[in-house]
């Protein structure tokens, strides 16, 4: 191949690649649409909905094309995805099967001021009580996973390799033109 081939095909790809980076970050915008859709939500009480908004998308050139992200930044969304301890090991399905997460094969416990008794209720932890009938700290053997990042992920993983093909096909168009 000579140099000016070379370069020349070089700076085809280089153009559809900016072309492209739009469509991949719309596709990404997409996914994360549908993993807000899907992330469970506090339905009780005051809060709800920080895991769901803290779902955020990043598109970027690299070396090797373009690169999209669809992530969250909060400390506790795996706990979401995968679930916990013995119960979430238990009832995963739907988490990525690339996932292999540790469970702790235990239960654990929390004191009494760490929620109200009604939260503890909603999130389904037992309530140890004193001789008394007080309430000294709630138990649990983990959370069921409830995943949406991933299935967000499978639902739109055929669309949107056709609609990057597509677009593709579009931007070299144009620039052979």
């Amino acid at each position: 191949m000579s140099e000016d081939f070379e370069s020349r095909f070089q700076s085809l790809i280089d153009a559809a690649e900016d072309g492209l980076q739009s469509e991949i970050h719309r596709i990404a915008l997409k996914i994360q649409d549908q993993a807000r859709e899907l992330c469970p939500v506090r339905r009780y009480g005051s809060g709800g909905g920080s895991l769901r908004q803290s779902i955020h998308t990043a598109t970027e050139r690299t070396e090797d094309g373009v690169r999209s992200e669809v992530y969250t930044n909060s400390i506790y969304s795996p706990f979401v995805e995968f679930g916990t301890g013995p119960t979430g090991q238990a009832h995963h399905e739907g988490i990525s099967p690339n996932a292999d997460p540790v469970y702790s094969q235990s239960g654990w416990t929390m004191p009494a001021d760490a929620m109200s008794p009604e939260d503890a209720e909603q999130y389904g932890f037992g309530i140890a009580k004193g001789k008394d009938g007080e309430i000294i700290g709630y138990y649990t053997k983990g959370q069921v996973a409830q995943p949406f990042l991933y299935p967000a992920f499978k639902s739109m993983e055929k669309t949107a390799a056709k609609e990057i093909e597509e677009a593709l096909a579009r931007e070299m168009e144009k620039k052979l033109k």
